[in-house]
């Protein structure tokens, strides 16, 4: 077993589950990723044509909800001479998971791209996108040429609450990014899981996320504070044009990635 795909009862901060929250949050999840401990993620990569000689493509198949086969791209640099911090950027379905790959391994990074399906409303859990996502995290950890401990989450647009999901059952992500509204369907799961990260996270303000900056690293917090006494805030809230938005997301990516100290996990505003 990994120390990245430890189960949420394990990682999660001892603090008493709110009252807002669905009913036996953390069993769920903790059985959720726990069933798929004998399902080998097992990524499949296959040579593609890359844009730039200075990059390598690759297509990426691996194991994720059930065992049912998540496609996506890889972008690496070539030629890199130790281990590569990562993204995984989830993308809606439909949206050419193929396109716009060049923006972030050209500074040294492995770049994993996955397709996810839109938010299921009828899924008080959303349990196979949200599963999904984290299997494509610990998918690009097992790349020897990936260093695990520096691997960041990004979510667009309809799935961008996977991120939010994945930084809740990933304690260890170097930081988050959210970019999309939050669907009121799964609020309260969503809150759930903001509540236990404890990754620095990028927020573009859309729909429903107001409550996120309110929720997110609290576990991690009054645990932080017990210890302190005091905690920093260090959660940015992203409102700008798309333009800015490109350089303030790689900005945020690379700081995170490239600490030289572990990172504390801290609530952030």
């Amino acid at each position: 077993m990994s120390e990245y795909d430890l189960p949420l009862v394990t990682v999660a901060p001892a603090t008493p589950p709110a009252t807002d929250e669905p009913a036996d949050f953390d069993l769920f999840w903790s059985e959720t990723l726990s069933a798929h401990r004998d399902i080998e993620v097992a990524p499949v990569l296959t040579a593609a044509s890359a844009r730039s000689r200075d990059l390598a493509a690759e297509t990426v198949t691996f194991a994720g909800f059930q065992g049912r086969p998540v496609a996506g791209w890889l972008v690496t640099p070539v030629g890199a001479a130790s281990t590569l911090p990562g993204l995984v950027e989830l993308r809606p379905a439909g949206r050419d998971a193929s396109r716009d790959l060049e923006w972030l391994a050209p500074g040294g990074f492995a770049h994993l791209v996955v397709e996810l399906p839109g938010d299921d409303a009828g899924d008080p859990y959303n349990r196979g996108v949200f599963t999904d996502a984290v299997r494509a995290v610990q998918a690009l950890r097992t790349l020897a040429s990936v260093d695990p401990s520096r691997v960041a989450v990004l979510g667009t647009g309809p799935v961008a609450a996977a991120a939010v999901a994945t930084a809740g059952l990933l304690p260890d992500l170097a930081c988050a990014l959210v970019e999309g509204d939050i669907p009121a369907a799964h609020q309260d799961s969503l809150v759930a899981f903001a509540r236990r990260a404890s990754a620095p996270l990028q927020l573009v303000q859309g729909a429903g996320t107001q409550v996120l900056l309110e929720e997110w690293g609290v576990g991690a917090a009054l645990a932080l504070s017990a210890m302190t006494g005091s905690v920093e805030r260090v959660v940015e809230c992203v409102l700008t044009t798309e333009k800015d938005l490109a350089r303030r997301r790689t900005s945020w990516i690379t700081r995170h990635t490239h600490l030289t100290t572990v990172f504390v996990p801290q609530i952030a505003y």
